[in-house]
């Protein structure tokens, strides 16, 4: 977890009624947010004017929010909802009822189209930590927010960056990478009740060919 400085910290909730006013969600939605989100909260502001650096046309801000759970989970479909409301780059702190801590992010990037749009990606998040175990990083060091928007990424990204690779080209291999792993899963998992040998050494090949292209993801 990172420790963000005293210039960058905003602490002001946003009221769950402006996100449903600008989003107009389902009405599935609208009871996940009432169901399992107690507070959103505006922890923080990372832009130019509050860590002296310079933005970039593909990151002008970073924007923290801390949600606070009702329970223990929160549905990935409200974290969508979230970004699709704010048209910056978010990086969420997510606290449950029993104090523990996870962190998520989706790659967002104005659209090429109308720069006015905002484009959200894939979506990567850590594991829950009890609270109390977690360790207060510095910011890490970068020349401006995109770079720094890179930087705080990189933890929740299940694959290193090639040598030279951009942001948006280790998102999508990471994306295809978490792809080809609920792949192998299901159909580890069909081997497993497969009956039939014939069958059985068939869904094996189709194994091994989705685990040699797991393999060159993660080279």
């Amino acid at each position: 977890m990172f420790e963000y400085p005293a210039a960058t910290l905003v602490n002001r909730p946003i009221p769950k009624s402006k996100i449903l006013e600008r989003a107009r969600p389902t009405t599935r939605l609208k009871d996940l947010l009432t169901r399992q989100i107690q507070q959103i909260l505006w922890y923080a502001k990372l832009a130019p004017e509050s860590i002296s650096i310079p933005d970039t046309p593909q990151v002008p801000e970073i924007q923290v929010l801390h949600l606070q759970l009702k329970g223990t989970e929160v549905h990935p479909d409200l974290l969508q909802l979230v970004d699709k409301t704010i048209p910056q780059p978010i990086l969420f702190i997510i606290e449950t009822s029993e104090r523990q801590i996870a962190h998520s992010a989706a790659h967002k990037r104005p659209s090429e189209a109308d720069s006015s749009q905002w484009v959200v990606g894939a979506r990567f998040t850590s594991d829950f930590v009890p609270k109390e175990k977690l360790t207060l990083l510095p910011l890490p060091t970068a020349l401006d927010l995109g770079r720094l928007y890179t930087a705080l990424l990189a933890p929740l990204l299940p694959l290193a960056p090639r040598r030279a690779e951009a942001l948006p080209s280790l998102i999508e291999r990471c994306d295809k990478h978490q792809s080809l792993q609920r792949k192998i899963a299901l159909l580890t998992a069909k081997v497993n009740r497969e009956k039939q040998f014939n069958r059985r050494v068939y869904l094996n090949q189709e194994l091994n060919n989705l685990k040699t292209e797991l393999a060159e993801l993660n080279s």
